[in-house]
């Protein structure tokens, strides 16, 4: 997404207040949605992504989930659906693949006074990814234990949207204990 393309605002309720360029949000730190999707593969390793060092927020960093600002007036699984195939080439659609929706949640920013709204899903695939060379360096399948092992070095929001994902999916048997 680039620094001026349009990004909706919202309100401790998750209800569309405003809308303002990506930049503008950032540098407000203004609440917004985004998408956050965990993608495992048959042998229950999940993808980490290395992120480049012309992204906007934490460049550098390890992502231990797939995904992104939703554009304005973006749907959350129309915006988990492109961002899955814009970074790594899996289609949600894929019949091969699951790609489940798990709800939102408030997600606090590392100062403890912003946020912003993530929707959750964790996406299955049988097939190795391409990354997106803009956004994503390099990607990693790692266990559950080793993409733990590596949090000191992920993105703060990846981390708590991940450790999420996994509860929930295990609450309704998506993944085992």
């Amino acid at each position: 997404m680039a620094a001026n393309e349009l990004v909706d605002v919202v309100d401790e309720n998750d209800c569309v207040v405003d809308m303002v360029e990506r930049h503008v949000m950032r540098e407000r730190h203004l609440a917004h949605r985004a998408s956050y999707i965990a993608v495992m593969d048959p042998s229950g390793r999940f993808l980490v992504e290395i992120r480049t060092l012309a992204k906007d927020y934490a460049p550098g960093l390890f992502d231990a989930v797939v995904g992104g600002v939703m554009q304005h007036g973006e749907k959350p699984d129309e915006s988990a659906a492109r961002e899955l195939f814009e970074e790594v080439r899996l289609d949600a659609k894929d019949p091969r693949g699951s790609f489940t929706a798990l709800g939102k949640m408030r997600l606090p920013y590392r100062d403890g006074v912003h946020f912003l709204y993530a929707y959750l899903y964790l996406a299955a695939s049988p097939r190795v990814t391409i990354r997106q060379p803009e956004e994503v360096m390099g990607i990693m399948m790692l266990t559950q234990g080793e993409l733990k092992r590596l949090f000191p070095s992920c993105t703060y929001d990846s981390q708590i949207a991940f450790n999420e994902i996994l509860r929930r999916a295990r609450q309704r048997g998506l993944l085992k204990a």
